[in-house]
């Protein structure tokens, strides 16, 4: 039970498995199957537990040179799986034109909804579910391993004010994609891009907005086909060459029915 708990020298444990143990003999036996139960899910969560440390570790590693997590892992209340889970969902914050596009994106921003004379704000429906989670996580994080944050004050407002934990954790993952969006654009404009790529338009796709998602398909670096202009160009002039040939097939048609003047 205490390698369950989280293991250490942890006073307030320490008195509790000392207790149980005094009174472990009132206990009514149980059976064997069910010991067995109990052992065996103990020896399982112990094993993920293992597991999920070696993967944090080999996060670590692979992290290390990656300036956006690392820039993240600063905030305190945010490890490296969730700076390395929000950076793998954002990919590029270049994608998003000002941080009410990632907000979009995140689902925890507003749509403008308009139908005839009315508008209104509604949620996206479309957006990124593990982003948000990741969020959600890092607003929770924050509250809790950083009391002196301005983020953590935000949520002890909206508590006194009245709001349900849940919507409360909702406001600061709000307040959080902004300060994640200045720090990574701030990671951003620091980076040098590579030769020959070309900056993405503000606003120029679904992707760019955070209105859509498409987990097939991402932005390209690499430019537009110029075929189509091409052949634009080619059918506009073809249509010119065949416009002044008219014209002139037309006035040598009427020189022709001209009548001659008799002397």
């Amino acid at each position: 039970m205490l390698e369950a708990m989280g293991g250490g020298n942890n006073k307030g444990r320490c008195e509790l498995i000392q207790g149980l143990r005094k009174v472990m003999c009132s206990f009514p036996p149980i059976s064997e199957a069910m010991a067995l139960l109990l052992s065996t899910s103990a020896l399982h969560i112990q094993r993920l537990k293992k597991e999920q440390r070696d993967i944090e570790r080999m996060l670590e590693k692979l992290t290390d040179e990656n300036e956006a997590v690392q820039e993240l892992r600063r905030m305190r209340g945010i490890a490296t799986p969730t700076a390395s889970k929000m950076i793998a969902e954002i990919i590029d914050i270049r994608r998003f034109a000002r941080e009410d596009s990632l907000a979009c994106y995140t689902g925890l921003g507003m749509m403008e909804h308009s139908t005839g004379q009315t508008t209104n704000m509604v949620r996206t429906r479309l957006f990124n579910h593990r982003l948000k989670d990741a969020f959600m996580t890092a607003a929770r994080n924050v509250v809790h391993h950083n009391p002196d944050s301005h983020l953590t004050g935000y949520y002890r407002n909206l508590i006194k004010a009245g709001m349900s934990p849940l919507a409360a954790t909702k406001r600061v993952a709000r307040a959080l994609v902004r300060v994640v969006y200045r720090t990574l654009s701030a990671v951003a404009a620091g980076i040098k891009d590579a030769p020959g790529e070309e900056q993405q338009e503000k606003g120029g796709s679904g992707m760019a907005s955070g209105s859509t998602r498409s987990g097939q398909s991402h932005t390209s670096n690499i430019p537009l086909s110029s075929l189509r202009n091409n052949k634009a160009r080619s059918v506009k002039r073809v249509k010119g060459e065949l416009t002044s040939t008219t014209r002139k097939d037309r006035d040598s048609g009427r020189r022709k029915q001209t009548p001659k003047k008799i002397s």
